[in-house]
């Protein structure tokens, strides 16, 4: 599990309690599937793959949490899958920025 002592104080600590509160929660939900890349910076990653055994396609969404998040700002989702490309990757990128509004 994160420890939330490495993250820098955002402006609004009611923030940073909500950001511990749903990090904690997501990292509980994907267990394994859940990674933290810059702890510091709030970036985090879910693990996808089609098969749990022997994965043929695999992706990252990575979740980057801003400091005015969520009082603010909403969160950045990037999508890493080397196979997903065009019109698809789009679509999805799109749907993901749509959860926040």
């Amino acid at each position: 599990m994160a420890d939330m002592d490495d993250f820098t104080l955002p402006e609004n600590e009611g923030d940073l309690q909500d950001q511990i509160e749903e990090v904690e929660a997501l990292s509980s939900i994907y267990g394994d599937e859940w990674c933290v890349i810059d702890e510091a910076s709030r970036i985090f990653c879910i693990k996808i793959s089609d098969d749990l055994e022997e994965p043929k396609l695999t992706a990252c969404l990575q979740i980057i949490l801003p400091h005015d998040y969520p009082s603010a700002a909403p969160p950045i989702y990037q999508i890493n899958a080397a196979w997903l490309r065009g019109p698809e990757r789009s679509s999805l990128a799109s749907g993901l920025e749509d959860l926040y509004v």
